[in-house]
């Protein structure tokens, strides 16, 4: 693919909803996102009792990233009028999306300036810069495929979305993104988001976004045992529950960290199992990685 076709498919957006639902899915996971920013503790306290549960049901029917990119991608307005549209459609969801709003919009209400000119300030960017180089630029857990016909996401085994298969590749500055970038597929949009206070280059000596996931994943108890099993032979979710006497919520939990940290991928399904199995080339980049920034190699 050439450079000017790969920057014609990059776009960015001031996204509200999508903003949003990128906030509950930080709040419904806290082993994975932590909850030491300070946002979370101040919408929690503003959310009415139930609606998390809620809303997370609502999102097992319906996927709140393709809702809310599909109420954005009509015509520009605020996000209570946009809410009215989905009320004919689901009157359920639009409640809950609702009453979640109204607990949100003054944190995201306090982050617009910021979100608003970090659009505008990469848009300026990308036109002073190869699309490559200015994909990357946000994390290393994101790259582009050598060919230049995939985008490569530092997930699980490692996933390659076919640019052909993308109608564009979607900038959200974030008031919420707990990592330096978030991605999301939704049809043939590949959402990434991303925190606008740290929008310029890391620093040179800033740890790499996969180095400190991936210790982070490694740094509790449970995980590690996860680990050890899978190191052994690949397992579904239910048989690590049963051999650790955990509630197998608590191993998805879990698992998902380590997926997100590249330390562990979906080897093959049976009917309703997924079995997972470790990622040894990922866990011995993460050694070399971690004696490279030391200056140790």
């Amino acid at each position: 693919m050439d450079s000017q076709r790969l920057k014609r498919l990059i776009a960015f957006r001031y996204s509200p909803l999508l903003d949003m639902a990128l906030s509950a899915l930080v709040l419904e996971n806290p082993e994975r996102f932590g909850g030491a920013a300070p946002w979370v503790q101040r919408l929690e306290a503003r959310l009415p009792a139930g609606l998390p549960v809620r809303l997370r049901q609502l999102g097992e029917q319906s996927d709140l990233f393709r809702v809310a990119l599909d109420l954005e991608d009509g015509p520009s307005r605020p996000v209570p009028e946009l809410l009215e549209r989905l009320e004919s459609s689901d009157p359920v969801l639009a409640d809950a999306l609702r009453q979640y709003w109204e607990a949100a919009s003054a944190e995201v209400a306090s982050q617009a300036g910021p979100l608003l000119e970090s659009v505008q300030r990469e848009a300026a960017a990308l036109e002073h810069m190869d699309p490559v180089a200015f994909i990357c630029r946000f994390s290393d857990r994101v790259s582009v495929a050598g060919d230049g016909e995939s985008l490569v996401l530092n997930w699980g085994k490692g996933m390659q979305v076919p640019l052909a298969d993308l109608d564009r590749i979607l900038f959200v500055p974030s008031a919420f993104c707990p990592r330096r970038v978030m991605f999301y597929r939704v049809g043939r949009t590949q959402i990434f988001f991303y925190d606008p206070r740290r929008d310029e280059p890391a620093a040179p000596d800033e740890a790499p976004e996969s180095l400190i996931l991936g210790f982070s994943a490694l740094a509790d108890t449970t995980r590690l045992k996860l680990l050890r099993l899978i190191g052994r032979e690949n397992l579904p979710a239910q048989e690590m529950a049963q051999r650790l006497g955990l509630n197998e919520s608590t191993v998805s939990r879990h698992l998902r960290v380590l997926v997100e940290a590249g330390l562990v991928g979906r080897d093959r399904q049976e009917g309703k199992f997924v079995f997972y199995g470790l990622q040894p080339e990922r866990i011995n980049r993460l050694t070399a990685g971690l004696k490279a920034y030391l200056g140790r190699e």
